[in-house]
């Protein structure tokens, strides 16, 4: 088993445990700064990333438009004003 895939399971392990990421980490004889490197890694690596397909949905004559970020963030509005649509893309 690689470093990784060892990691990537004690971070399953410790998702269920429900202890924190400290009392985890000290209960395996892990420094707490390295086991929360692999969380992040593994949460990254869980998270869809990047643009996906945008559609028309059954009010796209309303002219309204919703923005769903990856981490479940939504925004409704207007699909009029490009400029801002282009900034809020690239806040992500």
């Amino acid at each position: 088993m690689s470093k990784q895939e060892e990691m990537y399971t004690l971070v399953n392990e410790y998702r269920n445990s429900g202890l924190s990421a400290k009392a985890f980490s000290k209960e395996k004889g892990i420094s707490p700064s390295t086991f929360c490197y692999w969380i992040r890694k593994k949460k990254d690596e869980d998270q869809p990333g990047g643009f996906v397909e945008v559609t028309k949905g059954l009010n796209s004559s309303s002219g309204e438009l919703e923005l769903i970020y990856p981490n479940g963030v939504k925004l409704q509005m207007n699909a009029a004003d490009l400029g801002l649509i282009a900034r809020l893309v690239k806040l992500y």
